[in-house]
């Protein structure tokens, strides 16, 4: 972890628990903090972003195995692929001069710290405590060593992220230390 990464989690739960409004919770308070974001939404039954008949798609329906779009204000990416990359990939290739990344979904990996949304009519059961669960979001109370926090107490939980931010960085800064390397940072990208 010599280079600047950004702080991944994924948040986590079953369909319909609330798990695309919490993101846009936190990411409203995160950006209100000043801290640059991204948000990665795994889509197993696939998206579409090509519109009929603009460009991007005129492109696709070609044969075009990838599509890069940039504006003054934006990229997009579409690219055609054997297998879902990794949430840290996505970060690494894509965000890495952001802050924080927050995915949707991504359950199954393994390097990844994940916060669990339960809700009580709609999740099956309390998962297991594990390693990768850093802290869960409920509408009932739940029996557990990690955090929980409610579904509107956004402000505490970002506060929560924060401290794992501040944690990666500080591990960072000792990696860099221990190793004798000195990193050069400008605008939070590596030169």
């Amino acid at each position: 972890m010599n280079e600047l990464t950004p702080l991944v989690i994924s948040v986590v739960g079953s369909s319909g628990a609330g798990k695309t409004t919490l993101i846009e919770k936190l990411l409203r308070e995160l950006s209100k903090r000043k801290y640059t974001t991204a948000a990665v939404k795994h889509c197993p039954h696939g998206f579409d972003l090509d519109v009929e008949g603009k460009d991007s798609w005129r492109f696709t329906q070609a044969g075009a195995s990838g599509i890069f779009l940039t504006s003054t204000r934006q990229i997009g990416l579409i690219k055609s692929l054997e297998h879902v990359p990794t949430l840290r990939s996505i970060a690494k290739h894509y965000f890495y001069d952001l802050d924080i990344v927050l995915g949707e979904g991504f359950s199954e990996e393994k390097e990844v710290s994940k916060i669990v949304v339960i809700r009580k009519a709609i999740s099956k059961s309390v998962p297991p405590p594990r390693g990768d669960i850093v802290a869960l979001v409920s509408d009932f109370e739940i029996e557990t060593e990690k955090p929980v926090f409610k579904f509107d107490d956004v402000s505490h939980l970002a506060d929560f992220i924060e401290q794992l931010l501040s944690q990666q960085r500080q591990l960072l800064v000792q990696e860099n230390q221990a190793d004798g390397s000195v990193s050069l940072n400008i605008n939070k990208k590596p030169v």
